[in-house]
C-alpha cells in the first residue's frame, strides 16, 4: 500500500452536519486517524439519508455515509450524559484535531469548547463549522442548504430572468465550508507544530460560499452593475445538451459547423460584425446543433481547440473514456451491501495518494482509544522571507513556505491566495509579452492608461502576492525560473498541460533541480487521458461536471449553469488543502511530489449525490428546483421590491406550527397540512399562501420574522445587499483594500477565522512586474547589468507590449 500523506494525525470527529463530515472526509483520505463520535441511538444522521441499493436500507446502507464516512473509526457515545462526556474529553485530549458542527456554545456547554479543551492538551486544535459562524448577529439563526445559499449570494443569479432565483442541489454551501475547514486546520495544524500552541478556527457556511465568487462582488463594489439572472446557454443538440464558452470570434467554428463557406460571410469578417450579428450566428450554430450528438460537437470542436463540452449527468460520466483512464469511479467492498461505486478524489498525488483503505465503519464498532498515531516531525527550519514585514503583526501560520504561482484566470490564482492570506510568501511568475486574467471589471469601466493594473478581477485574487514578469518560452527565462525553483518549496501551476510541457518544465525537470519540491498541476481534464489536451474553462465544467445536469426548474427540462465558473473556487478550495497535506508529508519525510487536479474531477466531487443515486440505484437525479426531497414547504418566494426575494424551510410537523403562528394563519396549520406527508403532496398550494404572505414584507423583515420563530429563512441577496449586509460587517467579512493606483475597495475576505494566526492582508495585488528587481535581486543575486540586460531583450517588463488590446 502507498505512504500516507497525513498518518501523524488524529482527529476527534464531533460533527453531524456535511460541513464537519467533509471536512475530516478529506483528512481520512490521506491517511489522517480520524475517530467520529456517533449518537448511541440511531448512529449519525447520514447513515439515514441513502441512496440505498434495493434491499440494503438501514443504518449501514446510506451512500452519502459511504462515501464521507469510509476511512473512519465509529464510537458510539451519549453526550448528554456525564459518562459519554467524559469519554468524549478524554478523546479530545488525546487528538491534534477536534472538528464539530453544534450550534454556537454547544461546545462549551457540554465541557468540551476550546477554552476546555486546552487544558488537558495545549496543542489541540478546534474546528468549529456551523451556518453563518460563532459570531454576529446570525450567529444563532437557523440554517440550512436553501438558507446558505440565499445568503451565500450564488442563488440570486441562478435560474431564469423571469422566474424565482435557483439553487444548485447537492448540499453545496456545507461541502465548501468543509474544504475550507481542512484548509485551515492544516494550517492551524503546522502552527501548532512549529509553536506547541492549537487555536480555535471557525469556518461559516454562508462566508465560505461568500469567497466562492468571480466577480460577484466587484462588479458591483467597482462598477455599480447588479449581477441578474440570465436565460439558459446550454444548446440543444441530437441527443442532450451542449455548451460553447463565449461564441468569442473564432473563423475555426464555422469550420466544425461544417460551413467554410460563412468564414467570408460579411456578417462575420471581424469581431466588431461578429458581435453585432450575434443573434444570426446563434441562430446557425442551434440549427447545426440539433443534428448532431453532444460527443460529436464534443470531439470535433475540441480538435479544433474550441471550448466546447457536453452536459453530462450521472449516467454519461459513468461512461466517460476520460474518467475510465484516469480510474476515478472507486469500487470499493462493503461488508452490509456488497460492492459500491463511489465517487472518486478531486486529485492525484504521485507519492501518497488518497485511498480507501477501510469502508465506512458499523456503529460504535471501534470503541476504544485510537490507535497511536505516527511521530509527527520535528519543527522545520524556516526559509528567510524576501522582505522583513515590519509592525507588530499577528503571527501567521505558513510564513518560511515560498510557493511560485504560474497560473491564469480563477483556480491557479484562488489558490495560491488561500495560502498568501495564511502567511506564505507568494512569487506569481507573469509573461513578460501578454496579458493573464488583467482584463475587464475596471473601476468605474474605466481602464484608462494603466488597465493592466486596474482589473478588480485581477486585484481580488492576487492580494498578499509579489509580481514578476518572465518569459519562459526564452532559454534565460526559463534557467532564472529554475533557480527560483531551486529556492522554493511549491510551484503552483494552472495550465493547459501542454504549457508546461512546452516550456520544458514539467514535474521531473522541477525534482531534478530540486527533489523537495511540490508541483500542483492543474489542467481541465488531466495529464492523462485521451481528452488531456482539451480546452476548458469553469464555465464548461459546469457542463461536463455534472452540475447543470441537476440544476433547473423541476417544469423545465433546460439545464442550468451558475454562470460563474463554479468548478474553479472548488477546484482552488482542494488545491490548496492537497498542497497543505503534501507540505506535512514532507515535513516528516523530506520527500517533495506532484499534485495533478483537474477542473471536472474537483468539480464532480461536489455533486455525489446524484452520481450515487445512480451507482447504487441506476436512477438519474432529477431537476427539484428549490424543493427538498422531504421538508415542505421549501422554496424561494417574492418579497417586497423589485426582483426581491425570500427563502425559507420547513423541516418538521414543529415548524410548521410556529411558521404558521409567525405568520399569524393558525388556520393553515389542519389535517391537510400538519404532515410531512400532507405538506409535501401540496406543496404547490402552499407556495401560493407562503408568497401571499411574503409579498407583503421586505426580505429581511419576513426573515427575521420566521427566524425569531425558529424558521430557517433569509433574504435571498443581490451582490449589492452582500456589501451592505450587517452580519458580514459585524465579522469583518469585507475588507478594505488600498491599491496604489485602484484606491482603496472592499474585497471578499477569509473563509475562516483562526484565533490565534488570522489570514491577514499584508499588501494589494501587485502591478505588472513591480517586484522584479526585489526577486531578481534579493533572491536570483542579479547585478544591474544581468537586470538591464533582461529588460533590453523582454525577458522582463513593467508593462504589457505596445498595443495589448484592452
Amino acid at each position: 500500500m502507498a505512504e500516507r500523506a497525513l498518518p501523524d494525525i488524529s482527529v476527534l470527529d464531533l460533527s453531524l452536519e456535511i460541513g464537519g463530515v467533509y471536512c475530516t472526509k478529506l483528512l481520512a483520505d490521506l491517511g489522517a486517524v480520524v475517530t467520529m463520535v456517533e449518537p448511541v441511538e440511531g448512529g449519525h444522521p447520514l447513515r439515514h439519508l441513502g441512496p440505498f441499493k434495493d434491499g440494503a436500507e438501514g443504518p449501514d446502507g446510506g451512500g452519502l455515509f459511504h462515501y464521507l464516512c469510509a476511512n473512519k473509526r465509529s464510537v458510539a457515545l451519549d453526550l448528554g450524559s456525564p459518562k459519554g462526556r467524559a469519554e468524549a474529553q478524554e478523546l479530545a485530549s488525546q487528538a491534534d484535531l477536534v472538528v464539530e458542527s453544534f450550534p454556537p456554545g454547544r461546545m462549551a456547554s457540554l465541557g468540551l469548547g476550546y477554552e476546555a479543551l486546552r487544558v488537558s492538551n495545549p496543542r489541540v486544535v478546534l474546528t468549529s463549522v456551523s451556518y453563518f459562524g460563532q459570531t454576529g448577529p446570525y450567529r444563532d439563526w437557523q440554517g440550512g442548504e436553501i438558507v446558505e445559499q440565499a445568503l451565500g449570494g450564488y442563488m440570486y443569479f441562478g435560474g431564469h430572468p423571469d422566474r424565482e432565483p435557483l439553487m444548485v442541489p447537492n448540499n453545496q454551501p456545507q461541502l465548501h465550508a468543509g474544504m475550507q475547514a481542512a484548509i485551515a486546520s492544516m494550517a492551524a495544524l503546522q502552527w501548532a507544530r512549529s509553536s506547541g500552541k492549537g487555536q480555535h478556527v471557525d469556518v461559516s457556511a454562508v462566508e465560505a460560499m461568500l469567497s466562492a465568487h468571480c466577480w460577484t462582488s466587484t462588479s458591483w463594489s467597482h462598477m455599480g452593475q447588479v449581477v441578474r439572472r440570465a436565460e439558459p446557454d446550454c444548446i440543444p443538440c441530437k441527443d442532450g445538451y451542449i455548451f460553447i464558452m463565449g461564441l468569442r470570434h473564432n473563423p475555426d467554428l464555422f469550420l466544425m459547423l461544417e460551413r467554410p463557406e460563412l468564414i467570408d460571410d460579411l456578417r462575420f469578417r471581424d469581431r466588431e460584425s461578429w458581435t453585432k450579428n450575434m443573434n444570426d450566428l446563434w441562430g446557425i450554430v442551434r440549427e447545426w446543433c440539433l443534428e448532431h450528438t453532444k460527443e460529436e460537437i464534443f470531439h470535433g470542436g475540441q480538435e479544433l481547440l474550441l471550448p466546447v463540452t457536453p452536459v453530462y449527468n450521472a449516467a454519461d460520466l459513468t461512461r466517460s473514456a476520460q474518467l475510465e483512464a484516469r480510474k476515478w469511479f472507486l469500487d470499493v467492498e462493503h461488508p452490509v451491501v456488497g460492492t459500491t461505486t463511489l465517487p472518486g478524489y478531486p486529485y492525484k498525488f504521485s507519492e501518497t495518494p488518497p485511498l480507501v483503505y477501510r469502508p465506512a465503519p458499523a456503529l460504535g464498532q471501534d470503541a476504544g482509544p485510537p490507535p497511536p498515531r505516527a511521530k509527527p516531525p520535528a519543527p522545520s527550519r524556516k526559509r528567510p522571507p524576501l522582505v522583513t514585514e515590519s509592525g507588530d503583526g499577528p503571527d501567521l501560520s505558513l510564513s518560511g513556505i515560498r510557493i511560485l504561482e504560474v497560473t491564469a484566470n480563477w483556480a491557479g490564482p484562488l489558490a495560491g491566495r488561500h495560502l498568501a492570506d495564511l502567511g506564505a510568501e507568494h512569487i506569481k511568475v507573469e509573461p513578460s509579452d501578454r496579458l493573464m486574467s488583467r482584463r475587464d471589471h475596471y473601476a468605474g469601466d474605466q481602464p484608462v492608461r494603466y488597465f493592466y493594473n486596474r482589473s478588480a478581477y485581477f486585484n481580488k485574487l492576487n492580494r498578499n502576492k509579489y509580481g514578476v514578469t518572465l518569459h519562459l518560452s526564452s532559454p534565460r527565462g526559463r534557467e532564472l525560473f529554475l533557480r527560483m525553483v531551486k529556492e522554493a518549496d511549491v510551484v503552483l501551476e494552472n495550465n493547459s498541460p501542454r504549457v508546461m510541457r512546452n516550456f520544458d518544465l514539467e514535474y521531473p525537470v522541477m525534482k531534478e533541480v530540486n527533489p523537495k519540491i511540490i508541483m500542483l498541476s492543474i489542467s481541465g481534464f488531466g495529464h492523462d487521458g485521451p481528452h488531456r489536451d482539451y480546452v476548458a474553462y469553469g464555465a464548461n465544467i459546469e457542463a461536463s461536471c455534472g452540475l447543470a445536469a441537476v440544476t433547473g426548474y423541476a417544469d423545465d427540462d433546460r439545464p442550468y449553469r451558475t454562470g460563474m465558473f463554479y468548478a474553479d473556487p472548488v477546484t482552488a478550495g482542494h488545491a490548496s488543502f492537497a498542497i497543505l497535506a503534501a507540505l506535512s508529508h514532507r515535513a516528516r519525510t523530506g520527500q517533495g511530489q506532484h499534485i495533478e487536479m483537474t477542473l471536472q474531477e474537483a468539480g464532480m466531487t461536489f455533486f455525489p449525490e446524484a452520481l450515487l443515486e445512480y451507482t447504487y440505484t441506476g436512477r438519474l437525479s432529477r431537476r427539484r428546483g428549490n424543493r427538498h426531497s422531504r421538508y415542505a414547504p421549501q422554496g424561494c418566494y417574492p418579497s417586497q421590491g423589485n426582483d426581491m426575494w425570500l427563502a425559507l424551510s420547513v423541516r418538521s410537523d414543529e415548524e410548521w406550527l410556529r411558521f404558521c403562528r409567525a405568520v399569524g394563519r393558525q388556520e393553515w396549520d389542519h389535517d391537510r397540512f400538519r404532515s410531512e406527508e400532507g405538506r409535501t403532496a401540496y406543496h404547490d398550494e402552499l407556495d401560493r399562501l407562503v408568497s401571499d404572505w411574503t409579498s407583503l414584507y421586505d426580505h429581511h423583515e419576513a426573515a427575521a420574522i420566521l427566524q425569531a420563530a425558529g424558521v430557517p429563512a433569509a433574504p435571498v441577496l443581490a451582490n449589492w445587499e452582500m456589501l451592505s449586509n450587517h452580519h458580514f460587517h459585524d465579522r469583518g467579512f469585507y475588507i478594505p483594500i488600498a491599491h496604489p493606483e485602484m484606491g482603496v475597495f472592499p474585497y471578499p475576505g477569509m473563509p475562516w477565522k483562526l484565533s490565534d494566526t488570522p489570514g491577514v492582508v499584508r499588501r494589494a495585488s501587485p502591478t505588472y512586474g513591480e517586484h522584479n528587481d526585489l526577486v531578481f535581486r534579493k533572491l536570483l543575486k542579479l547585478g544591474d547589468d544581468e537586470i538591464r540586460e533582461l529588460y533590453e531583450k523582454g525577458i522582463a517588463a513593467h508593462a504589457p507590449p505596445e498595443g495589448t488590446p484592452l
